[in-house]
């Protein structure tokens, strides 16, 4: 038996979660995420590859704003988190904008890992929520 690491956790758990999201994206609704880091973080890295999966998936455009001005892998490319006006202001990582374009403003923020699935979970709602404004 495959010992379940905490990343093979995270890594299986969006698909399921997250796909009333992607069908209310379906329906007309333009998501975006604005990942908030810093490549030191291990918390950044860990939830890093989920919103990956969610930008493949299409549920989100995912941009991501560095604090230490580096890339956070799988993501390559990147904005000045500190130039950058809707994260500039903020002082800790791991943050999470949920960005809606019809509405054109950040409808949530999702902050802070303590619990991988509980992280996803919230992430998970405020998708749904987002989409459904």
């Amino acid at each position: 038996m495959k010992k379940m690491s905490r990343r093979s956790m995270m890594l299986g758990l969006p698909a399921s979660l997250l796909l009333p999201a992607r069908r209310a994206k379906a329906a007309g609704n333009q998501l975006g995420l604005i990942f908030v880091a810093q490549s030191t973080c291990p918390y950044c890295q860990s939830i890093a590859p989920v919103l990956k999966q969610l930008s493949d998936a299409g549920v989100a455009d995912v941009m991501l704003a560095s604090m230490d001005r580096r890339p956070v892998p799988p993501f390559v490319r990147f904005q000045d988190g500190h130039a950058h006006p809707l994260t500039a202001h903020f002082r800790s990582v791991p943050q999470v904008l949920v960005y809606n374009a019809n509405l054109d403003q950040v409808t949530h923020v999702v902050g802070g890992v303590r619990n991988p699935r509980r992280y996803i979970l919230r992430l998970s709602h405020a998708l749904q929520q987002s989409a459904a404004m």
